[in-house]
């Protein structure tokens, strides 16, 4: 049986033609304590949404994890609120666009934001931030 290509990869080739992310490390599932990017699969129900005749739209549901340099200076918080807001843009334009993942055996049909970035845990030099959000496929 041929296997394809796992969806959380296709969502990473898709964060890569991100300008601003495109030269980051982006790990799948893991943030070092550097500066870094992760996708994080969330769990959750597969299916967005069931029809009558059976067929199903369904849902990827990921984190977009960073560590950023984080000091309690507002600059700093500002940069990287920007980031996120920026990258939330991005998704949106790419939608419109319809610049979506490029999916095996599967046909995207877009991505959510669910929840705009925003700072989840620091510690003395590095904030972990997040977004979430889902994709949506046939």
């Amino acid at each position: 049986m041929p296997h394809s290509k796992p969806i959380i990869e296709s969502i990473r080739d898709y964060l890569l033609t991100c300008d601003f992310l495109k030269d980051g490390k982006v790990n799948i599932d893991y943030l070092p304590d550097e500066m870094a990017y992760s996708i994080d699969p969330i769990g959750g129900d597969p299916i967005y949404r069931r029809y009558v005749d059976g067929d199903a739209l369904r849902q990827f549901q990921f984190a977009i994890t960073s560590k950023e340099a984080y000091d309690g200076d507002a600059r700093t918080g500002i940069e990287n609120s920007e980031f996120y807001q920026f990258l939330q843009e991005w998704i949106e334009e790419n939608n419109r666009k319809g610049c979506l993942p490029q999916l095996e055996g599967h046909v995207p049909v877009r991505v959510d934001v669910q929840m705009s970035g925003y700072l989840f845990s620091m510690d003395s030099e590095l904030g972990k931030y997040q977004i979430q959000c889902r994709l949506i496929y046939k």
